[in-house]
């Protein structure tokens, strides 16, 4: 009777691995769905992976070549080369804004220049241009630009030219001024290369001066105490910031004693 049974249970464990010469295929389990605090996608790190760090940022803002939609990127019409040879800078600007400041920067190779475009000088619209003349005298190529939309309450820029990455190329200091009973402003230095410029420094502060001195930023800004009233404050700081390949370093300081 046990040798029957032995028998019949070989007998059903044969049956059950037979399929005609093929495997029989399991029943699937159920799926275990992921914890709710734990998601995956195609793109995710295996867990073995170690964290990736974090994404670093530049010191300072690259520069976008920001100009308005109908401003002109490259100048190569025989006749507006003609003129801005001759010093008229128009065709380099917006239609029908007005060139305020220019410098003309490597031997005439290069140009910058601010323009305004609008008679209220509260809707306004306002910019940066830096040009370069490439191939020869066929073409002026705009490297780098900035624009301030009336929205922005900018009055005015202003514009210094001086080498400040010692590389033998001027660079560009401009100031876009904000008014106010603080004389707030934004500075931005546009450094060139030979065929490129990048925006390098930002800074927007009130009651300061930025300027270029002997190839660096001299920085001078009100010091308020906590009583001082807004037209005299307690002392002025000034400052001296280096370019050290890759940023702009304060590197000396002192304060000014102004109540004594």
């Amino acid at each position: 009777m046990r040798r029957s049974y032995a028998s019949l249970c070989l007998a059903v464990a044969l049956a059950a691995c037979d399929g005609g010469g093929q495997e029989a295929t399991p029943t699937p389990t159920p799926s275990t769905s992921l914890s709710p605090s734990v998601t995956s996608s195609p793109t995710s790190a295996s867990p073995s992976a170690s964290p990736s760090a974090p994404p670093t940022s530049s010191p300072t803002p690259e520069l976008v070549l920001q100009v308005p939609a109908d401003a002109p990127t490259q100048v190569s019409d025989p006749a507006d080369l003609a003129a801005v040879a001759a010093g008229d800078l128009a065709a380099l600007a917006p239609p029908d804004a007005t060139v305020v400041h220019t410098a003309t920067l490597v031997g005439g190779e290069r140009i910058a220049l601010t323009w305004r475009r609008g008679d209220d000088p509260f809707a306004a619209e306002l910019g940066f241009i830096e040009w370069v003349r490439l191939d020869g005298a066929s073409s002026w190529h705009a490297v780098s630009a900035f624009t301030d939309k009336p929205r922005k309450g900018v009055l005015g820029i202003d514009l210094q030219t001086g080498d400040l990455t010692d590389d033998g190329i001027p660079d560009a200091l401009t100031l876009e001024q904000q008014g106010g009973s603080g004389a707030c402003g934004t500075w931005r230095v546009v450094a060139s290369t030979a065929e490129a410029a990048t925006e390098v420094f930002r800074r927007s502060a009130c009651d300061t001066e930025i300027r270029i001195e002997g190839g660096t930023l001299a920085l001078r800004e009100a010091v308020f105490g906590p009583d001082d009233p807004h037209c005299c404050p307690s002392a002025m700081r000034y400052a001296t910031l280096e370019w050290d390949g890759e940023t702009f370093l304060e590197t000396s300081s002192h304060l000014v004693d102004l109540t004594s």
